[in-house]
This record gives C-alpha cells, structure tokens and sequence, in this order.
C-alpha cells in the first residue's frame, strides 16, 4: 500500500476542499477543547497572575451560589453542558458528512455541504450506537488492565509497577485494536450503508486480514491527532498569554481582551483544526477504500450511482 500516495491525496483534498474544514472543525473538536485541560497545557507561570487575588475566585463562586444568584451559576453550567453536547453530535455528524464526500470525491462527482450535513444526521444513530459501544467496551479494558495494577500497588509496590510496566503495552496494543475497528466501522456504515452490528464484523475482519497496514495506519494517525492536539495547545498558548497579563492590568483591561482576543481565537481555530480534521478524516477513508480494494465488498455502495449501460 502506498501511504505516501495516500498522505497526498489527503493534502490535496484537504487544501482544494476548504468549505470541508467547517465539517473538519468539528470532527477535530475533541482534539481541539482537550487543550483546555490543565495537564495538556501545563503549568502556568505563576508571574502571569502576580496581581491576581486567588480570594476574589471564591467570593465570585459565593456570590453566584447565594440566594436568586445561583440560578446564574445553574445557567452557566448548563450552557456549557449544552455546548459540550452540541459539539459532540456535530463531531459524530460531520465525520460522516466527511466519509460520504471523500468517496464521492474519489468516484469524481459533486456534493454539496448541505447533502453532507443530511448524511451526518442520517447515521447519527448508528453512529452513536457504536460509541457507545466502544465505550462500554473501553471502561471494561480499563478495570481490566487498571484493576491488577492497583491490586499489585496494595499488595507490594514493586509488583505493582512490573504489573504497571507489564500492562502499557497491553493498553497500547487494545487502543490500537479496537481504535482502528471502530474508525473502520464508522466507513463501512457510510459507504455501504452497512448495520451497525455487521459494520463492527466487517471493521474487525478488515482489520485482522490486513494487520500489517492497520498497525502502520494506526502509528500515522496517533501522530496526526498528536499534531491536532499540540496545534491546539499552541493556538491557546498565543492567546492565553496576551489575556493572562492583561488580567493582571486591571478588569477593564482582561474584559476587552476576552472581547477582542476570543473571536479571533475562535476564528484561527475554525481554520487550523478544520484543515487538520479534514485532513485525518480523509487520510482514513482513503485506507478504507484502499482495503476494500484488497479486499473487496460483494455489495454495491448505497451512493456507488446507477450501474452503466450495456
């Protein structure tokens, strides 16, 4: 298989496509807000904040969770609950608006960005059958792999760190299976408008026919998501920093810093995880269709277009 080939025509859809990044955006999502994580972004220079009281927090958290205020405090998690949970069906929806255009790509025909967003909503309960699937499936590997560990740490800490150092690439080894079978399954419903059940069976027969290119695939997408993520950290720290010392000004100075700082924030964000989500998101669906060239399907794409004349 010819990852470099591969790699290209990811770029080259990617860069020629940009009304793809909006769905890009969104697919990356989860790379991208993880950066906000405090041991993603790491420690902040405590020179940032030298005139910033840590009590006026607190008096700010009590006056939001007394009397009629707390309604406010309610709201506001409420809101970000919201968001959370918009972006987590906008992630579901645009990678398989991102899965059907780049097989249309490859066959040469149209699309549009509204047919693409029809698509997403169309498998979104598939979709979300198989995440949570993969997730049930995830908790039980983690007590699984965690729970000997914590035995070993209890019972004698040196046998627990040789169970640590034992477990590692066992977990290594289980994110790289079931990882590549879902993403596999997610094509295998889209293009072929597959069940879910069948979809994960196909997902797992691709995978354990073709181990070799699915390992190679697994170690350039890690990498990928690597870059989504540091990409992520980069675009907050340039943004974080100019907000942190305005902060440390006065609060006229931190909210016209939020006012002006935060749309363009948002605004490169669009652009850099939207190219690096279309971008992975074709690079794997490119490796499905080239699987499925190794190892083709006996039914016709539900979006293949009408058979040729006689």
């Amino acid at each position: 298989m010819d990852y470099s080939n591969l790699l290209q025509k990811s770029l080259n859809i990617s860069w020629k496509h940009k009304i793809l990044w909006i769905l890009g955006f969104f697919a990356a999502s989860s790379g991208f807000f993880s950066v906000f994580e405090k041991e993603d972004f790491g420690d902040i220079p405590a020179g940032w904040f030298h005139n910033f009281d840590i009590s006026t927090v607190h008096e700010i958290g009590d006056w939001l969770t007394e009397g009629p205020l707390i309604a406010i405090g309610v709201s506001v998690i409420g809101l970000i609950l919201l968001l959370v949970l918009g972006l987590f069906i906008m992630q579901l929806i645009s990678v398989a608006g991102l899965i059907e255009v780049v097989n249309l790509i490859e066959q040469g025909r149209e699309y549009k960005l509204k047919e693409l967003f029809k698509t997403g909503g169309r498998y979104f309960w598939r979709f979300l059958g198989l995440f949570f699937i993969s997730l049930l499936v995830g908790i039980i590997m983690v007590m699984l792999l965690i729970g000997p560990v914590v035995i070993g740490f209890i019972v004698f800490k040196v046998l627990g760190l040789l169970i640590l150092i034992f477990i590692i690439p066992i977990g290594f080894a289980a994110v790289f299976f079931f990882g590549n079978i879902y993403s596999l399954a997610q094509r295998e419903m889209v293009i072929y408008d597959t069940p879910l059940i069948d979809s994960i069976t196909e997902g797992f027969r691709l995978l354990i026919k073709h181990v070799g290119p699915n390992i190679i695939i697994f170690l350039i997408t890690l990498f990928l998501w690597m870059a989504i993520v540091i990409s992520g950290v980069i675009i907050f720290a340039i943004f974080a920093i100019p907000i942190a010392i305005f902060s440390s000004m006065s609060l006229a100075f931190l909210i016209i810093s939020l006012v002006f700082i935060i749309p363009v924030f948002l605004a490169v964000a669009i652009i850099v995880e939207g190219f690096l989500g279309t971008f992975f998101n074709s690079f794997f669906t490119l490796f499905y269709l080239a699987l499925r060239k190794l190892t083709p399907k006996e039914t016709v794409p539900s979006n293949a277009g009408p058979a040729p004349a006689e």
